[in-house]
């Protein structure tokens, strides 16, 4: 199976509730009305499309319905994977591919941080390049322990240090290892953080901090955000990114919600570009994220109807 079709696959929840949603709007009649529109928002809200993203894309779409004179809502529909697919911000760099490159994960335990980080360190040391992992995730063992494994899997090395140990200490290491080896990409895994703790929050912005200062490659600050926590995925990222000026976002778990939707809420409201998705649990559902696909998952073809 394609990662296309792996995408279709695991998107079927919110695909399947989507569709559900615009059947009931479309139902209601061809007419493109101002009850059609309010509809319309309603419809991109309830599917966790966020707000900002829906009036953003009802917007666009009533104007073009409006200066291409589209007879009816079902033209309008039509138009609408193409609106979805417009408003994700395009990343200007991969991180995982513009090397060298240094690269932080943060997010809250359970997102899948730490399996994120060694399925790149594994695609991308099979692509070819030098990958050093840091393991600052010092107060969970078992972060280490994971990450171990990954390495070992992968070929790459681990630097860590023993459990309760500084974090930023160990991203200093990382760092004068990964210059010392010649690596090209660097991943360093940290602690997952509540976002609602102002405490762990600050230390989290020293080892961004300490990273970004002392790294001669550039620097990229990566969210790891879980899709099954809708809405609040999106006060996390928004917390987040006001502590630690993210660079980009990582969104997994897609195959397990309905909330599909809150990937584009997360991308439009912080400015972010989405650099993979997750749809699954083996390597090859975590993908480089195309908007394109996400919107056909998302969205789904006539035979999805």
């Amino acid at each position: 199976m394609g990662f296309f079709d792996r995408m279709k696959q695991g998107m079927e929840r919110s695909r399947t509730e989507f569709r559900e949603r615009m059947n009931l709007l479309l139902k209601r009649g061809p007419e493109v009305d101002d009850d059609f529109w309010d509809d319309l928002e309603e419809t991109l809200i309830l599917s966790d499309v966020g707000a900002q993203a829906t009036l953003r894309i009802v917007d666009n779409l009533r104007e073009q319905a409006t200066r291409k004179a589209l007879p009816d809502a079902y033209a309008v529909y039509d138009m609408l994977k193409e609106q979805i697919q417009d408003i994700f911000v395009k990343p200007e760099v991969n991180p995982f591919e513009d090397t060298p490159s240094t690269v932080l994960f943060v997010g809250i335990n359970g997102a899948g941080k730490t399996t994120t980080v060694g399925k790149i360190a594994n695609e991308q040391k099979a692509a070819g390049k030098k990958v050093l992992l840091g393991g600052a995730d010092t107060f969970r063992a078992a972060a280490i322990e994971q990450l171990d494994v990954w390495a070992q899997r992968s070929g790459v090395e681990l630097v860590t240090r023993e459990r309760g140990a500084d974090p930023a200490s160990v991203c200093y290491d990382t760092i004068e290892r990964a210059e010392a080896t010649g690596t090209e990409l660097t991943l360093i895994d940290t602690a997952g953080r509540l976002h609602t703790s102002d405490d762990l929050m600050r230390e989290l912005s020293k080892v961004v901090r300490v990273v970004r200062k002392r790294c001669k490659t550039p620097v990229y600050t990566v969210l790891v955000i879980d899709a099954t926590t809708g809405q609040n995925g999106l006060n996390q990222a928004q917390m987040f990114n006001k502590a630690l000026d993210l660079d980009g976002l990582i969104v997994t778990k897609l195959d397990g919600t309905a909330k599909g939707g809150i990937a584009i809420a997360i991308s439009h409201e912080l400015g972010l570009p989405i650099y993979k998705i997750g749809v699954g649990e083996s390597i090859e559902d975590l993908r480089d994220f195309d908007a394109a696909e996400f919107a056909n998952g998302l969205i789904g073809d006539e035979e999805d109807a």
